[in-house]
């Protein structure tokens, strides 16, 4: 198993930070590769014509390495929203109605809801309402019938942590011919994920959070059902005849193969690449298997010392190690508890109204024992 990671950080020793949800913390051999692009920036005319492209399939193969992928079918993006505008460019409507879940993030929310609009279809949330997690898996399977064109949602929800069985949900999808578009954010880097056995058509995921990437890039998987779709850019660098520079305006109609086409334009992002970069190549190597085992060790000191004290947890079989809900008894008003996690230098998230902690390996156990403490000192 894993020891823990803090000394490849540079967090506050002060503080306990249980927000990876939120953003991750930028990794000391990141912030070292950042200085290192910063300063070749000094002196563009080192820059070959390969430099442009080299970092971009070195992103692109260890990001499918995490989600059981071919290279070939990874697109790198500036956003989620970015990518979710490319997979709903190029969706054929065959069904009358799509599904989401009730407080999806608004990046997909708001894709689905306007194609829907604009295609007029009929978009159902799926509603949890006081359903256990079980029940409302159930209703979002049974919910998915030939009459539906898309299933979208998270993969686990980025709220508090309930996951969703994903499986059984592109099991179901590939049967009726929907597609699974899935917000892979809260949960690749951290759980593990192979897109080709749980089906899935597109999965999205921001780099700033589980997979220790920058601000302001994402990465994308697109199955087969995308790779001869119209990108919502016409970028060069997404063109057959790319590596050429001579002979670009040799104009090329042909896209690169697969999910090429849907790299966002200025691909390389000789700046934030780098982190990136840096960040796939750490998880890969720290392996998704010891980061999901780490996190429950972690994960279970918190039930076992809370849940005799009426705190309520996701029952076991839809509980997430690494990002999970606090169910404060209906006297703790969830604002105020926030507030005293603050002052005591405890950082997490108040979504909603679940309290959300999430664990990376840079967290130990005595940032487990002071959020312990201080829910005790609130009771």
């Amino acid at each position: 198993m894993l020891n823990c990671q803090k000394d490849l950080f540079s967090l506050d020793s002060n503080i306990t930070y249980l927000n990876c949800a939120y953003k991750a913390p930028l990794l000391k051999k990141g912030e070292k590769e950042l200085l290192k692009a910063i300063e070749n920036e000094r002196n563009p005319f080192k820059l070959k014509a390969n430099n442009y492209f080299e970092i971009t399939e070195k992103i692109r193969n260890k990001f499918s390495n995490i989600i059981g992928s071919h290279s070939n079918e990874i697109a790198i993006l500036p956003s989620t929203s970015y990518g979710f505008g490319n997979v709903f460019n190029n969706i054929k409507i065959n069904g009358s109605h799509a599904i989401a879940i009730e407080n999806e993030f608004p990046s997909g929310y708001f894709a689905i809801k306007n194609w829907c609009a604009k295609n007029s279809i009929y978009l159902r949330t799926i509603k949890r309402a006081n359903l256990s997690a079980k029940e409302w898996n159930k209703k979002i399977i049974d919910s998915i019938n030939i009459k539906t064109n898309i299933v979208l949602l998270s993969s686990i929800h980025w709220m508090n942590g309930t996951k969703l069985m994903l499986k059984e949900i592109g099991d179901k999808c590939k049967k009726v011919g929907a597609y699974f578009i899935v917000d892979g954010t809260q949960s690749v880097g951290a759980s593990q994920m192979d897109v080709k056995k749980l089906n899935i058509d597109a999965l999205i995921c921001a780099g700033y959070k589980w997979l220790f990437g920058p601000y302001s890039m994402a990465l994308g998987y697109f199955s087969k059902k995308f790779h001869n779709g119209t990108p919502i850019e016409e970028s060069w660098m997404n063109r057959t005849n790319s590596l050429d520079f001579s002979n670009l305006t040799n104009y090329d109609p042909n896209y690169k193969p697969m999910a090429g086409r849907y790299n966002v334009g200025e691909t390389t992002n000789f700046l934030l690449s780098p982190i990136m970069l840096n960040g796939l190549k750490q998880i890969n190597k720290w392996g998704v298997n010891n980061i999901e085992k780490y996190c429950k060790k972690l994960a279970n000191i918190i039930i076992s010392e809370l849940r005799p004290l009426n705190i309520k947890f996701e029952e076991k079989e839809f509980f997430n190690s690494h990002l999970f809900s606090l169910g404060l008894p209906k006297n703790i008003n969830a604002v105020e508890f926030k507030r005293k996690l603050d002052e005591n230098q405890i950082f997490l998230s108040l979504r909603g109204n679940s309290i959300r902690v999430s664990i990376n390996v840079f967290n130990d156990e005595n940032d487990i024992e002071r959020l312990i403490s201080v829910v005790k000192s609130s009771l």
